[in-house]
């Protein structure tokens, strides 16, 4: 599922614009790994790439790294997070 379906539950908005561009995520697996995004990253109204929260591969459930994973389409998995517990909005000032 794509994250910003989620975020956007919880009024993230769905188009941000002026001062919502000034939110960003804070993505937490169980292990203490962090990893940031800015809510333009998650949101395919402004860019390309997909942010997804996933909970199965191939139709299987995760099991080495879930049972969820927050993932992207980006060269190196260097932002994914497994075992994901939390994600965070915060607003930059």
């Amino acid at each position: 599922m794509p994250l910003i379906d989620l975020l956007t539950r919880l009024g993230v908005p769905d188009k941000p614009h002026g001062k919502d561009l000034r939110l960003y995520l804070v993505a937490e697996g169980s292990d203490g790994y962090k990893a940031i995004y800015s809510v333009a990253e998650v949101n395919p109204d402004i860019h390309d790439a997909t942010v997804i929260v996933a909970d199965t591969l191939e139709g299987k459930p995760l099991t080495d790294s879930g049972p969820l994973q927050l993932g992207t389409g980006e060269k190196r998995p260097a932002r994914w997070v497994r075992n994901l517990v939390a994600v965070q909005v915060l607003t930059a000032q």
